[in-house]
């Protein structure tokens, strides 16, 4: 009796695993942070493309962008990226009127085809100087 139920433990384990692995968001990036450097208030927009891919074995659609600052503005594809495809979230950062050390958040929730949701925290750094 004790082998029986030792074996139906072991089967609902490997189920429960097997099953968690295939309802996952699995996607990486080229990077998570970027530095801008030193930027001046009066150059107008810098921009940074931060590129996604799809590890996984199920389209993934990024559900929404959203930003710490109206200084942030991404841009983010609206159909669903095909296991093995890249993405790219385009972040424009306006330093008008900015002064100093920067560091804005770009949060993503993502959701795979089967239902698994995911966040993701990208990062821009910099420092803004005054314009003369």
């Amino acid at each position: 009796m004790k082998k029986i139920l030792a074996l139906l433990l072991l089967a609902a384990t490997t189920l429960t695993i097997a099953a968690a692995g295939k309802n996952k968001v699995d996607v990486s990036f080229d990077s998570t942070v970027y530095d801008f450097g030193t930027v001046s208030s009066a150059s107008g927009p810098v921009t940074h493309r931060y590129i996604m891919t799809n590890d996984g074995n199920e389209p993934v659609v990024i559900l929404s962008v959203s930003t710490t600052c109206g200084c942030t503005r991404p841009e983010y594809p609206k159909k669903p990226v095909a296991p093995g495809e890249k993405a790219e979230i385009k972040v424009n950062f306006l330093p008008e009127g900015q002064r100093g050390e920067i560091s804005r958040n770009i949060k993503l929730r993502l959701r795979s085809a089967s239902g698994a949701k995911r966040n993701i925290t990208l990062r821009i750094t910099g420092d803004v100087i005054p314009a003369k």
